[in-house]
């Protein structure tokens, strides 16, 4: 049985390739669909949003007011605002990389086997933020959902920590104002501070790493799903009125940076290819002899990232121990 639709808005340029696209579950309005575009397209010139006609000789209908209203599920072709052609490019800017966190995943490279004591040290130093999360969030911030047991919730990063190096180039350790020690926030990076992190359910999880929605706040912390299958999500409002101390709040510039991944990932042109990361990591471990995953670019990135992930509490811990620290 195949997957769903991913869309049922499709955006066209004037030669007919597809420069963007949602699935539109009703609550988007042009006003928020222009937001979007404006870090995707790249035009010196005034564009506007048409109907998108190939019956009629010009490709195009009526224009469409980048207004309140609710787009509704179609094709529209971008032009300029008389009708006429735009050339438009897209940027060049990619999603960033972003691999499942596997906190209860044995690691296990084949070859070589990373060390049973180095992976045991990782997992303990990983409870930190785990247990600080639990114990401030207690339940599903998307959807409100409590359990029984911890095993339907998940601490998600807002931010990877295997891109740590971007983390410290875009300032984001100067903005945790998290008071806990060094050694419970991911070193002096301070990236595994509950300010990075929430409590997901599970499922939702994966979905979250793989920017399939976002959260707004700037409208109300809304939910707002990018592909189609995210009904019960969709609109919603993120969960925080709990969180009352603000050096442990969530941070509102790393769920617009987030947001910004789902744009790149799911709206840029036809969207990127998901990666099959249970195919990939099916037992916790990856065979480097599959030549058909890590042969590719994206293959040798993101076994790049996975080892560097796996390997970063290890890391925080030797930088501790020589005093490392970040420069402002």
């Amino acid at each position: 049985m195949s997957l769903l639709p991913r869309r049922n808005v499709i955006l066209h340029d004037c030669n007919g390739n597809v420069i963007a696209g949602f699935w539109q579950y009703g609550s988007v309005s042009w006003g928020n669909f222009s937001l979007w575009l404006n870090p995707l397209i790249q035009t010196e010139q005034q564009w506007a949003v048409f109907d998108f006609d190939e019956t009629s000789p010009n490709r195009h209908g009526g224009q469409r007011s980048l207004d309140s209203d609710i787009v509704p599920p179609g094709d529209y072709i971008l032009l300029r605002e008389d009708g006429s052609p735009i050339p438009v490019t897209l940027t060049e800017e990619r999603a960033r990389i972003r691999q499942p966190t596997h906190s209860d995943t044995p690691a296990r490279v084949s070859p070589p086997p990373l060390t049973h004591r180095m992976m045991s040290k990782s997992k303990t130093q990983r409870e930190h933020y785990r247990n600080r999360t639990r114990e401030r969030d207690g339940k599903c911030l998307i959807t409100g959902q409590r359990f029984a047991t911890w095993t339907a919730l998940r601490a998600a990063h807002i931010f990877p920590r295997a891109h740590v190096n971007e983390w410290v180039r875009k300032q984001f350790h100067n903005l945790i104002t998290d008071t806990a020690p060094a050694s419970d926030v991911g070193g002096y990076s301070k990236i595994d501070s509950v300010q990075n992190v929430f409590l997901l359910r599970s499922d939702l999880h994966d979905m979250w790493d793989n920017y399939e929605f976002g959260v707004n706040p700037d409208d109300n912390y809304r939910i707002t799903g990018f592909i189609n299958g995210l009904n019960d999500v969709h609109g919603l409002t993120l969960h925080l009125d709990h969180i009352v101390n603000p050096t442990i709040r969530p941070l509102d510039e790393l769920f617009r940076d987030h947001s910004l991944q789902g744009v790149l990932k799911h709206m840029k042109g036809a969207g990127e290819p998901t990666w099959d990361y249970e195919d990939a990591f099916s037992d916790g471990g990856f065979d480097l002899s599959r030549q058909e995953i890590w042969g590719s670019v994206e293959g040798k990135e993101r076994l790049e990232l996975e080892i560097f992930d796996r390997l970063f509490e290890h890391q925080v811990a030797e930088d501790l121990g020589q005093g490392y620290h970040i420069s402002a």
